[in-house]
């Protein structure tokens, strides 16, 4: 009886310090990438986090299709003509083939679908700005915060190796004690 107590204080001690590890880790902003092959085909309305307050984003519409990611994304204003995904010296390189142009919503705002590879990374995009007629370089984020537990093709249960892991733990320590008791 006294090892089954021992035992069970001993996992709850580790699944308690792995979680804390993991709530630690979680409140300080890490992130891990969502790619396409996660995510179920179809749309979804995301949320877009930009390093710039003269680039906002008001609505955001995720497409996932044939193993690819999309984002349609609405600007709060008029002011860049294309984007191009990657920075402004990137862009001033390629062709003008590769920038992506706006197209103009029913209620005149400036829409772009833009190519993307993950969410919840940083992704380079460079804004050319039709007033002062040079690029700005921007940093997204698209966030898979808001998507449907429904969207993943695997559930997003991120405790699972943490549990796992502290079960084998345990399993360590009752092998450990039981050694010692037999010699």
């Amino acid at each position: 009886m006294k090892r089954k107590t021992a035992l069970s204080a001993a996992a709850l001690l580790l699944i308690g310090l792995a979680l804390s590890v993991h709530f630690a880790a979680a409140a300080e902003g890490e992130r891990t990438p969502v790619t396409a092959d996660q995510l179920r085909e179809g749309s979804y309305a995301i949320g877009v986090e930009s390093s710039s307050s003269m680039f906002r984003i008001v609505t955001a519409e995720l497409t996932v299709a044939n193993g690819e990611m999309k984002v349609c994304m609405t600007l709060s204003g008029t002011g860049y003509e294309k984007l191009f995904m990657g920075t402004g010296e990137e862009a001033m390189a390629a062709p003008d083939a590769e920038c992506i142009y706006f197209v103009e919503d029913a209620a005149g705002k400036y829409t772009y679908t833009v190519p993307i590879e993950a969410l919840d990374q940083d992704t380079d995009c460079a804004a050319w700005s039709i007033r002062k007629q040079r690029w700005y370089d921007r940093v997204l984020v698209f966030e898979s915060d808001g998507l449907p537990e429904e969207a993943f093709v695997h559930t997003r249960f991120t405790m699972l190796p943490v549990l796992l892991v502290a079960a084998a733990a345990a399993v360590v320590v009752l092998l450990v004690r039981r050694r010692k008791k037999r010699a």
